[in-house]
C-alpha cells in the first residue's frame, strides 16, 4: 500500500471540501520531533506568552487554573518516539507533561488517526487501527498549557500493513453515460471468511463517476443490498458507489467460525461480512484518487439499513454519515422467523454476540459511534421491520433507537410515516420530509469526516413517535407488531403522530466551523424553503416547509470536534446571539447547550473555555 501521511490542526471547509488551515497555536508544520512554543516555531524553547489568539482572532487570555498567573517556567513534554505499531494492535500511550513551577497543566493531543482517542485527564492515547489503516502514518501534536505557556511537540504513528487478504481483481468494466461499473472478484482467506469456507470468491461492484477529479473528488456511497438481492450496481454522476454482496443474509455482520462443518455456538462470530465490505473501501480509495476519503458514507434499505446501521457505527471511525431506511438496530427485536434465520448464523440469541450487534450499546458504549451523523426512516405500516425497531427497547439497555439517539445528543435526522415496507405514505409520498437535502452533497450544511458539526437533540419542532404501545386499532402481531393496511390512511395501530421527524428544519453552515483548542462556533438556524402546506390535518408539511412555531428550542452539543475538546468536568462559557450562559462537561466530556432558541436568521454558537 502507499504510505499516507496526515496532520491536522485547525479545519477550514467550504462546499468543495475541507483542509488543514495551520494556525500559531493548534497546528504545526510538518516534519519536525521537538517541543514547539506557542508560536509554531519548532526547536525553540522560547515561551513567549499566549493570547489565545488563532484564527478567529479572539480567545480568552490564558491564566493559570487556580486563578492566578502561571510560573515562570513552561510545562515539559517528554518525546514518546515514533510509534509502529501492526493492524489490529493495542496502542495505549501514556504521554509525561510535568511543570518546573507545579503549575496545573492541561495537555492535548491533536492530528489523531481515525479511531484513537485522547484520555487527557490519564494523559493517554488509545488507538487500535483496523486492517484497513494499515500502510498509513499520522503526525500527532501534544500541547500542554500551564496558563502561562503553551508548548507542543509531534510524534509520528505508522500502522504497518500486517494482515495481507488476498488482493480484489477486476474480471469486468461497463461504461455508461455518466459513469463506469467495474466488476470485481473477492476470493476470501481465514480473514475475510471463516476457516471452513475460505476461498470462496465473491462478485462485488464499485461504479465511477466520468465527473470525478483529484482537485474535485466526489463522495463515495457504500451501497448495501436487502435480504435476497444481488449486490447494488447502480451509478451515479455525483458519488462513487460500492456493491459488496452478503448472500448468506448475515445482516451485513458475519456469522460463526465454525461454519459450515461446526454449530454455531455464538462465541468467536467475526465480522467476516463487514470486512469484506472494509476492503472494497479501502481498495477504492487506493485506486482513485478522485474519491473523497472524508466523505464516505453508508446506506440500505431494509436488511441493508440494518447493515448501514452496524458498518457505519461499529466502524465509525471511516464514515461521515450513514443513512439507514427501514433498519433494525437492536437484532434481539427482530420478528421469530429472523431470530431463528440469524441464531443459525450467530448460535443462541443469549450469547455475547447479540449484545455485539446490539447499536443501542454501541452508540452507549462507543466514542466513534457517538460521533457519528445518522439518518434514519420507518414505517408505521411496515409488517416486515415494524416500527417497533424505532420505538421499542433493546432488552440489554433498555433504550429505544430514538432513546439512544436524542438522550446520547448523536446527530441524527429521524423520520417516520404511515409507509409499509417500501411502497410509500399512502398521502405524504416519497421523500416528504425535505426538498432533496443531502449532508453529503448539500453546498452549506454538510458532514465530513474530521469536521465538527452540532447535534440537535429535543427539538420543540418534534413531532411525536409515540411510546411503543397500541392506540387500539390493530391488534399486537409478533410479526408486524400494530402494522395496519399501507394503503389505508390513518389505520397505524402504534400510537403518537401518524407521521413525523425528529430534528427536521435545524441546519448549520459547515464552511464556517471554527473548531481550536481554545474555541468552537458554529452558526445554525431554522430552515424555511420550497414545498406545500400539510396535504391534511394531523399531517406535516412537505418539503422543506417549515410549519412549527418559531422559536425553536432545541439542545446543541458539538459533535466530531479535532481540538475544542473537554475534560470531565470542565466549565465551558457559550454565547448565542444576545444569550449567554455556562456549561459544565458531563463525565464523558461531553459538552451540551440546553435550550437555545433558533429562528430563520443564522446565529452563530460560541464555545469559549471558561477562564
Amino acid at each position: 500500500m502507499q504510505l499516507r501521511r496526515w496532520m491536522i490542526g485547525l479545519w477550514v471547509c467550504g462546499p468543495a471540501g475541507c483542509y488543514d488551515g495551520a494556525i500559531a497555536v493548534e497546528a504545526v508544520a510538518a516534519g519536525t520531533s521537538g517541543d514547539m512554543d506557542e508560536s509554531g516555531e519548532a526547536g525553540s524553547s522560547g515561551d513567549g506568552d499566549e493570547t489565545g489568539e488563532g484564527s478567529s482572532g479572539e480567545g480568552p487570555a490564558h491564566r493559570g487554573f487556580d486563578g492566578i498567573d502561571g510560573g515562570a517556567m513552561p510545562p515539559e513534554i517528554s518525546d514518546p518516539g515514533r510509534q509502529v505499531i501492526d493492524e489490529d494492535e493495542a496502542l495505549n500511550l501514556a504521554i509525561a507533561v510535568t511543570d518546573p513551577d507545579g503549575d496545573d497543566v492541561r495537555v492535548w493531543a491533536t492530528g489523531l488517526p481515525p479511531g484513537a482517542r485522547w484520555d487527557e485527564p490519564a494523559r493517554t492515547l488509545v488507538f487500535q487501527p483496523d486492517f484497513i489503516q494499515g500502510g498509513q502514518a499520522w503526525t500527532v501534536t501534544i500541547t500542554a498549557d500551564d496558563g502561562a505557556h503553551r508548548r507542543s511537540r509531534e510524534f509520528e504513528i505508522e500502522v504497518i500493513d500486517s494482515i495481507v487478504p488476498p488482493p480484489l481483481v477486476v474480471v469486468d468494466t461497463e461504461v455508461f453515460a455518466d459513469y463506469t461499473r467495474v466488476e470485481l472478484s473477492q476470493v476470501t482467506d481465514d480473514y475475510l471468511d471463516s476457516p471452513g469456507y475460505a476461498g470462496r470468491e465473491f462478485v462485488a461492484y464499485v461504479t465511477v463517476p466520468h465527473d470525478a477529479t483529484v482537485d474535485e473528488p466526489l463522495p463515495v456511497r457504500v451501497n448495501l443490498h436487502g435480504f435476497g438481492s444481488p449486490p447494488a450496481m447502480s451509478g451515479s454522476y455525483r458519488e462513487f458507489r460500492i456493491g459488496p454482496h452478503d448472500p448468506m443474509q448475515t445482516y451485513w455482520w458475519g456469522y460463526d467460525a465454525a461454519l459450515p462443518d461446526g454449530e454455531p455456538t455464538g462465541e468467536d462470530v467475526p465480522d467476516y461480512t463487514l470486512r469484506r465490505t472494509l476492503q472494497l473501501v479501502e481498495w477504492t480509495l487506493e485506486n482513485y484518487p478522485e474519491a473523497d476519503p472524508r466523505a464516505v458514507f453508508a446506506g440500505g434499505s431494509s436488511m441493508g439499513g440494518a447493515g448501514a446501521l452496524t458498518l457505519g457505527l461499529t466502524h465509525a471511525r471511516h464514515f461521515a454519515y450513514l443513512t439507514a431506511i427501514l433498519g433494525q438496530a437492536v437484532p434481539r427485536n427482530h420478528r421469530p422467523t429472523r431470530l431463528t434465520q440469524l441464531s443459525e448464523l450467530y448460535g443462541p440469541t443469549d450469547t455475547r454476540v447479540w449484545d455485539d450487534l446490539d447499536l443501542t450499546r454501541v452508540l452507549r458504549d462507543s466514542p466513534e459511534a457517538q460521533d457519528q451523523y445518522v439518518f434514519v426512516r420507518h414505517g408505521k405500516d411496515d409488517p416486515t421491520i415494524h416500527f417497533g425497531a424505532a420505538v421499542l427497547p433493546s432488552p440489554l439497555t433498555g433504550d429505544t433507537l430514538y432513546d439512544a439517539l436524542q438522550g446520547l445528543a448523536i446527530g441524527h435526522l429521524a423520520v417516520w410515516d404511515e409507509g409499509g415496507h417500501g411502497p410509500a405514505d399512502p398521502v405524504l409520498g416519497s421523500a416528504w420530509w425535505d426538498d432533496d437535502f443531502s449532508v453529503i452533497h448539500d453546498d452549506l450544511t454538510f458532514v465530513r469526516q474530521g469536521l465538527a458539526f452540532p447535534a440537535f437533540r429535543l427539538s420543540s419542532a418534534d413531532g411525536d413517535p409515540g411510546d411503543g404501545t397500541g392506540n387500539g386499532k390493530q391488534e399486537w402481531s409478533d410479526n408486524a407488531g400494530y402494522a395496519g393496511d399501507y394503503t389505508v390512511p390513518g389505520d397505524t395501530g402504534w400510537t403518537g403522530d401518524i407521521a413525523g421527524a425528529l430534528n427536521r428544519f435545524l441546519r448549520w453552515d459547515a464552511t464556517q466551523v471554527v473548531d481550536s483548542l481554545d474555541r468552537f462556533a458554529v452558526p445554525i438556524h431554522v430552515h424555511d424553503g420550497d414545498g406545500s402546506a400539510p396535504p391534511k390535518s394531523g399531517y406535516p408539511s412537505e418539503g422543506d416547509r417549515f410549519d412549527r412555531e418559531l422559536p425553536v428550542v432545541v439542545d446543541v452539543t458539538p459533535r466530531r470536534t479535532q481540538a475544542f475538546r473537554a475534560q470531565p468536568g470542565e466549565r465551558i462559557a457559550w454565547s448565542f446571539g444576545q444569550a449567554r450562559g455556562e456549561v459544565v462537561a458531563d463525565e464523558s466530556g461531553t459538552i451540551t447547550v440546553p435550550g437555545l432558541a433558533l429562528d430563520f436568521e443564522w446565529q452563530t454558537l460560541e464555545l469559549i473555555r471558561a477562564p
